[in-house]
């Protein structure tokens, strides 16, 4: 017999293609978690489905019958305007608190809980959005409250967080995942993108990026040529590090050209992604090393209930 789970609060990060859910008590210990495909874009396309319905199947075995409304803690893509319901941009420079008093709530017909749903961050000057990634970037502060500089967060489109001052200064996005899987999947290039991988064919496509930062254009098409130019030649360099050197590193060549004096850099993510980016770090001199990314957004989200609750 399973036993049954009693949690303070559930922790929501409700992204584009899917979800993830935690059962928290107060000392933020995991209880339980769940996940599920219902993400942002599956909702939205679907009639037949709600927010509401759909958190609730996901959490009923943890709901008990007292008759005080249990938090449910959000962040991500159901803020969003094609979300449950939306909550407005919190503009930067902004504190984690600022995030957290910025959190809507939502009319659910539940009695059993209530839901806080966590704003994204808005940069008005250089124009850029995010949303669900300031949720990590308030638990990477509440894991390291003296870190000051660039926070990466790779990803379709990468974000790039200047921290410092117990805030998130600023920040930039690149869409260095986007652009990678067009070139390999639909552009003249995709006929020079295979399986192969060289190490060392990426470090040098990360430091051309960063020598030659008017040469990106021409760089892209050397992966097709060199396949042309030297067919059947072993010594080539496989397309796939080229293409991915080439873009990740004009990306990283524009971030460290904006680092001041001092700043360091850090690293949220996993897998074979984060592990290039710190590759294409290491390639520059700077050393990072990935943080967990489910570990960081719980933390921003305990950080939120702390807040939303308090």
């Amino acid at each position: 017999m399973t036993k049954k789970i009693f949690p303070s609060w559930i922790a929501v990060d409700w992204g584009t293609s899917n979800l993830r859910l935690w059962a928290m008590d107060d000392t933020a210990n995991i209880l339980g978690s769940a996940e599920s495909p219902l993400g942002m874009n599956a909702i939205a396309g679907d009639p037949k489905l709600s927010f509401e319905a759909v958190l609730i199947d996901l959490i009923e075995d943890w709901l008990g019958a007292d008759p005080a409304k249990l938090p449910v803690v959000i962040c991500g893509m159901a803020g969003a305007k094609q979300g449950w319901i939306e909550a407005p941009y919190c503009d930067v420079p902004a504190r984690p608190s600022d995030l957290a008093k910025g959190a809507v709530t939502p009319n659910v017909s539940d009695p059993r809980i209530s839901v806080f749903i966590l704003p994204g961050l808005c940069q008005r000057g250089d124009p850029d959005v995010m949303r669900g990634e300031e949720t990590q970037l308030v638990g990477f502060m509440a894991q390291n409250p003296d870190f000051s500089g660039w926070v990466c967060l790779p990803g379709t489109h990468s974000k790039w967080a200047q921290v410092g001052d117990g805030m998130i200064k600023a920040f930039r996005t690149y869409m260095s995942g986007e652009v990678f899987a067009l070139l390999s999947q639909q552009s003249i290039l995709r006929h020079s993108v295979d399986d192969g991988w060289d190490n060392a064919a990426f470090a040098d496509a990360v430091r051309t990026a960063s020598e030659q930062p008017t040469a990106f254009l021409h760089s892209l098409f050397t992966v097709r040529a060199g396949a042309l130019v030297a067919k059947g030649d072993a010594s080539v360099a496989p397309g796939a590090a080229v293409l991915s050197g080439t873009v990740i590193g004009a990306e990283i060549a524009d971030v460290l050209s904006r680092l001041a004096p001092g700043d360091d850099i850090a690293l949220i993510g996993a897998g074979k992604l984060a592990s290039l980016y710190q590759a294409a770090l290491a390639v520059h001199n700077h050393k990072a090393t990935p943080k967990d990314g489910a570990a960081i957004t719980l933390a921003g989200l305990s950080r939120a209930y702390g807040v939303v609750t308090g």
